[in-house]
């Protein structure tokens, strides 16, 4: 039996690939939608989203990522939950590998995100991975009075420790330099907590886990100086999700080179921009990927049926 070849696959049910997906089943193309976590991307690590257009007094992350699952629903979009390890092309079409199963689609929308910047940080693979985190969203709900130590000073950790305090929980932001980087309104919202401090100019030097807590030792100032807490939270960096893609692959991407004829390979949001992570340019790169495709297979229907 022939295996089912897709017109359009999506690796990414973030922002950009949620565009991308409503965007094609509008312009009568089923997409095929893969996530391997849940829908929203990073979105739902968000405190508040206030330069999104429509809400004037701004909206939380996971308000947003709701509106997106009803519109998905509205379309009859399904979402395969599906982790993808490796892309590879063959011939004209994507062989896409996760665990078990293998897609087929003859273009490619990587919309995959970002992954955290690996850190060296000393007795870090003995901690219990439940108790390391790179996302606020992977944490158990219920975080009332719980300590979370957060290993940088950014927006994503500043919004990180805020979404933390906002549910009961308390924050310790471990910062390197002599000031955090954050935009000036999150610094601001984070001063007004009492839950929320931050350590200045401290380097994580080793983790330990003792007594069900975590026990992080830094450097401040030529002196050792202790940091408990119940989960680290590692918010110093982030980095394309391009390994999953194999090395030609990679090679096409890193020169440019988009493909030809109907082997095409396609970057939106947050694998594609870098630092600039915003929920509207991940949107409008998911838009303007679909829009691309949708115009090369109207193209190509157009001369099938006047050949």
């Amino acid at each position: 039996m022939a295996r089912k070849v897709y017109k359009v696959a999506i690796i990414g049910a973030g922002p950009a690939g949620i565009a991308a997906a409503i965007y094609l089943k509008r312009a009568g193309i089923n997409p095929l939608l893969l996530e391997r976590k849940k829908v929203g991307g990073l979105l739902v690590n968000a405190n508040l989203v206030e330069n999104y257009p429509g809400f004037p007094d701004g909206i939380s992350g996971g308000d947003l990522v709701s509106l997106f699952n009803a519109q998905l629903k509205k379309w009859k979009i399904h979402v395969t939950k599906a982790d993808v390890r490796r892309v590879s092309r063959k011939g004209d079409l994507f062989q896409i590998f996760a665990g078990g199963s293998r897609y087929v689609s003859r273009f490619l929308i990587l919309a995959a995100g970002t992954q955290p910047t690996r850190i060296a940080l000393r007795g870090l693979d003995k901690i219990p991975r439940a108790n390391v985190l790179c996302e606020i969203a992977d944490a158990p709900d219920d975080v009332k009075g719980k300590e979370f130590l957060v290993i940088g000073g950014g927006d994503a950790a500043f919004d990180y420790a805020l979404n933390a305090a906002k549910k009961g929980g308390s924050a310790d932001l471990i910062i390197r330099g002599s000031g955090p980087t954050c935009i000036p309104l999150l610094l601001q919202r984070a001063r007004k907590r009492i839950t929320i401090r931050m350590s200045l100019r401290t380097v994580p030097v080793s983790v330990i886990e003792t007594r069900r807590q975590i026990e992080l030792t830094c450097r401040r100032g030529g002196r050792e100086e202790i940091h408990n807490g119940d989960y680290l939270l590692i918010a110093c960096g982030r980095e394309a999700n391009l390994r999953l893609l194999s090395p030609r692959l990679r090679s096409e991407v890193a020169a440019g080179v988009d493909g030809s004829g109907l082997s095409k390979i396609l970057l939106a949001g947050d694998v594609k921009r870098g630092l600039h992570r915003q929920v509207g340019i991940a949107v409008g790169d998911g838009m303007a990927a679909a829009m691309q495709i949708a115009k090369l297979l109207g193209k190509e229907a157009w001369d099938e049926d006047n050949r």
